[in-house]
């Protein structure tokens, strides 16, 4: 009997907190949503425009968060992408760098050994009777 198994198995089955949320997406959720209605409530509190409108303004804010906690790209989040992407953008010079030669032909590489040649030994009888 074969029981095939995911190779990872904590992407195939996380842990679900709240209605097939993780604790991260959950807790992203929740920031984003008091973002957005306490921007919203300052909105509306000081200039005075109607509710709706300042939904619709406040989404911007929201967004941030949702993302943070909802997206990944090839299994990585936005701070992980982030960081990766300053590591790349600080890294000044390659250690190696590789490129073909112009003008030559043939071989680029050879292994070149020097095996000493054995002296030839005469031998006394030279083999006849």
């Amino acid at each position: 009997m074969k029981i095939d198994i995911n190779d990872d198995f904590d992407s195939a089955f996380q842990n679900e907190i709240f209605a097939g949320f993780t604790l991260k997406q959950c807790i992203a959720a929740g920031v984003g949503l008091l973002a957005g209605f306490g921007s919203a409530a300052a909105l509306w509190y000081y200039t005075g425009l109607p509710i709706v409108q300042c939904t619709y303004i406040v989404v911007p804010v929201m967004v941030p968060f949702c993302v943070i906690g909802f997206f990944t790209y090839q299994g990585k989040s936005p701070v992980k992408l982030l960081k990766e992407m300053w590591f790349v953008h600080r890294t000044e010079c390659l250690s190696y760098q590789a490129a073909e030669q112009p003008g030559k032909t043939g071989r680029v590489f050879t292994i070149g050994r020097d095996i000493p040649k054995k002296k030839k030994e005469r031998r006394k009888g030279h083999g006849h009777i």
